[in-house]
């Protein structure tokens, strides 16, 4: 378990967070490969965001600002976030 100044830390139940760029791909017709030239990311980087299951592990803030800009959408629509259910 987690130490912060010597005491044991308690994690929330944390909800689910996954990437909807495949989607958005395959809704605008956009290859990975036109989006890594339009970027300027590589196209191992895109393929690894693009995985069917949406996990990633992490990504710049850089990253997310080129996305964005090159679909024309915000944050908010790259992201889907599934709330912890109650315990």
């Amino acid at each position: 378990m987690a130490q912060y100044r010597g005491q044991p830390v308690r994690y929330r139940r944390k909800g689910l967070l996954r990437l909807r760029l495949r989607q958005l791909l395959e809704d605008r017709k956009i290859t990975p490969y036109g989006l890594a030239k339009f970027t300027g990311l590589s196209l191992n980087t895109i393929y690894r965001l693009t995985r069917p299951s949406g996990r990633f592990n992490l990504m710049r803030a850089d990253t997310i600002e080129r996305l964005c800009g090159a679909l024309r959408i915000t944050p908010s629509d790259l992201f889907d976030y599934k709330a912890p259910p109650p315990s």
